[in-house]
């Protein structure tokens, strides 16, 4: 019956292509301008002067296809086939996307009955609705609230006889009646939109970085060819050395894109020509490609952000599917539900965890390199210790986010493109400079996903209280950490039971997910737990406490190795695997369940991955450590927070200027998946040469400038 009234509202002479529909359309009233009413009635006429453009407007239009049943009831119709259509008698075309409202009325009735009229009390009656969306071409003239209501005016009735079922004795005959349109829902792509002022500033700007990569890196070569045809010197105090191999075998200091980390420049004043260096690929390449660590790096730590990078970028590919492909149905998405009910899934569902990783590797990293600092050093440099990580997050979070207000809009065209954040960005910018973006409703944020960035830069201004108090007052230090730990899970077990807020919170069905999201999940508070958890670790591993001192009684310490390793598998085992009974429909969590897997959950996966990270760096890592610790991973460990703010765009990109409406199986959503891997990776490779590595440079070396050196790696 479905698919019957689809083909009816699709056929390109039907009702709308009456001329007679057309012409007494304005004899009701109906509140447009009268471009618009003009526009249509020069629309009417085309079937007589123009035949080939009226065909070419309606064959635009969207058509029924397959799926229907499993909720694919959007039909984008062509649009590239509707923008074409320029130079006509009507003028510029417009495409937007449609929700309409059809009605329908099912007669069953006796087969021996030849008349369309059912009149006996034999006959059955069903009724039904249903709600589909419908690629249209107008004329620009009529806005789109216009063009609703011209559709919401329009007669279309259709009457069809289906032939006699072989195995009943009965006839059904539809009546399919056009019941209205929904104006508010009504889709129209983000096109033609004019460059202001700031996005030309932000293409200046672009260009100038690019001339500075190429003045660097042609001063690079040219100060290595003076010193391969001078004599060789002895060199000026204060004053580095040039002596360059080849351009391609320069030795390139050791660098890294984490926040946690510093560029390595030599203790010189620097001069006017380290800065234009600072952008040579010479120096920016090497260091990005190079897999040598740091001599102090923290195992396991860029196994560990790689995985949780793919977590987030797989789940953010199930979640951004429905919002630019309108043809899914939003109550019954059928691509999710299987698969949030497969259990190989529930760590991509349950994604929060992924995302409090971040977290925990941020404070042990902070925790474990501010304490050798302080002991190099002789004390806490305060001022240091907040400029370098608001230099280290800063530099691509603001980068990313002036193109999200800016040039962003422009990237993409399509049936279904959009771009959310063009508005939120353009209102909100100045929430992201001063890492506040999660203290806004979630329609309102620039960069939505940047919630993370701002919950470690908050947690990060009071984290010396606690990394003080543990290297000065260890006692008094754990003691604090462990009080601020109690009331932190019971401020999340109070909020979630009061609000009745869920475990497995990124369902479709979750009726709270923006509430929840807003007041629990994106708060600094509900991270508490695991940055202090890892500010420990950090502290551990700062006063190298070895496994050996852990010995329990009189067993072996590979006994108390398999231990730990068995706790952390079961924690986070627990918390990945937890809510599958919750999501498969199996078991539906109470609200005390609920609370308590909210409250302990992501404690219990920080003390987890502490297990694992701690049994890396004292070598009982065995081949957990091998992989999480392999020198390959480098490279791309070092562009994973680039990643991490790209690849949101990259998925718009992708998924928003498709022109069709796809059927999303697994091999399309892994092809997809590889694609938004190897762009992300692609595009954070070109920032971090031509933005981010040589700021950073210049950040290190105003440092030097101001007295301030670089603590150890």
């Amino acid at each position: 019956m479905i698919v019957y009234l689809l083909y009816l509202l699709s056929i390109s002479n039907l009702v709308l292509a009456n001329e007679q529909q057309f012409s007494t359309l304005f004899s009701v009233n109906i509140n447009v301008s009268t471009s618009c009413q003009t526009a249509i009635q020069m629309l009417s006429s085309l079937e007589i002067k123009e035949p080939s453009v009226m065909a070419a407007y309606w064959d635009s239009w969207g058509k029924p296809s397959h799926g229907i049943l499993k909720g694919h009831t959007v039909f984008l119709g062509n649009y590239d086939e509707c923008r074409n259509l320029k130079d006509t008698t009507v003028g510029e075309t417009k495409y937007c996307i449609y929700a309409v409202h059809m009605k329908t009325n099912s007669l069953l009735k006796p087969a021996n009955l030849e008349d369309d009229v059912c009149l006996s009390s034999d006959c059955m009656e069903t009724n039904k609705s249903i709600d589909i969306k419908v690629g249209v071409c107008y004329p620009s003239a009529c806005s789109s609230d216009e063009f609703g209501l011209i559709l919401s005016k329009m007669d279309i009735t259709s009457v069809i006889t289906v032939t006699n079922n072989p195995f009943s004795n009965m006839k059904k005959i539809i009546n399919v009646k056009f019941s209205g349109v929904d104006i508010s829902s009504t889709f129209c792509s983000q096109t033609d939109v004019e460059y202001e002022s700031s996005t030309t500033g932000v293409i200046i700007v672009s260009r100038i970085l690019i001339g500075l990569v190429v003045v660097g890196t042609s001063l690079d070569i040219a100060l290595w060819l003076l010193s391969s045809n001078s004599p060789p010197s002895q060199s000026q105090d204060n004053q580095p050395s040039i002596n360059h191999d080849t351009p391609t075998l320069k030795k390139s200091k050791e660098h890294t894109l984490k926040p946690e980390m510093s560029t390595d420049i030599p203790y010189y004043k620097p001069a006017i020509q380290d800065f234009i260096l600072a952008f040579s690929l010479y120096n920016t390449v090497p260091n990005l490609l190079t897999t040598t660590k740091p001599p102090s790096a923290v195992k396991a730590v860029g196994g560990m952000k790689l995985i949780a990078n793919f977590l987030i970028v797989t789940f953010h590919l199930y979640v951004f599917i429905p919002f630019h492909q309108p043809m899914i149905s939003q109550n019954t998405p059928d691509y999710i539900l299987p698969s949030a009910s497969r259990f190989i899934f529930q760590p991509v569902m349950n994604v929060t965890f992924a995302a409090d990783t971040f977290i925990f590797l941020s404070a042990t990293l902070s925790a474990y390199l501010t304490l050798r600092d302080i002991e190099k050093h002789n004390g806490f440099r305060l001022v240091y210790f907040y400029l370098n990580r608001y230099f280290r997050l800063s530099v691509l979070f603001y980068f990313y986010t002036i193109i999200s207000a800016t040039i962003f809009v422009h990237f993409g065209q399509g049936p279904v493109w959009r771009h959310p954040d063009y508005t939120s960005c353009s209102n909100n910018w100045w929430y992201n400079v001063l890492y506040l973006t999660n203290m806004l409703e979630l329609p309102d944020m620039c960069m939505t996903f940047s919630w993370n960035v701002c919950v470690d830069m908050q947690l990060f201004i009071i984290s010396p209280v606690f990394i003080l108090l543990l290297y000065k007052r260890p006692i008094i230090g754990l003691s604090a950490a462990i009080l601020a730990m109690v009331g932190n899970t019971t401020a999340i077990g109070v909020v979630a039971a009061n609000n009745e807020y869920q475990a497995a919170i990124f369902t479709y069905y979750n009726p709270k997910l923006l509430e929840q999201f807003r007041q629990l999940y994106a708060q600094p508070y509900f991270r508490v737990n695991v940055y202090l958890t890892g500010i420990l670790l950090g502290y551990i591993l700062y006063k190298k406490h070895s496994i050996a001192n852990l010995s329990i009684g009189k067993w072996p310490k590979m006994f108390t190795c398999a231990i730990l390793w068995c706790i952390s598998a079961f924690l986070c085992s627990a918390t990945l695997f937890g809510t599958y009974g919750e999501l498969s429909g199996n078991h539906l969590f109470s609200n005390f369940e609920n609370t308590v897997f909210l409250m302990f959950g992501g404690l219990a996966w920080s003390v987890g991955i502490f297990i694992i990270i701690y049994m890396c760096n004292t070598g009982y890592g065995g081949v957990v450590n091998s992989f999480l610790s392999w020198p390959g991973w480098e490279p791309l460990v070092r562009l994973s927070y680039s990643v991490y703010l790209v690849h949101r765009m990259v998925l718009f990109v992708i998924l928003g200027t498709l022109h069709s409406s796809l059927i999303f199986t697994d091999t399309l959503l892994i092809v997809l998946l590889v694609a938004t891997w190897m762009i992300s990776y692609g595009v954070s490779a070109v920032v971090a040469v031509v933005v981010e590595l040589p700021i950073l440079r210049i950040v290190s070396l105003c440092f030097k400038l101001a007295g301030m050196n670089p603590r150890d790696k």
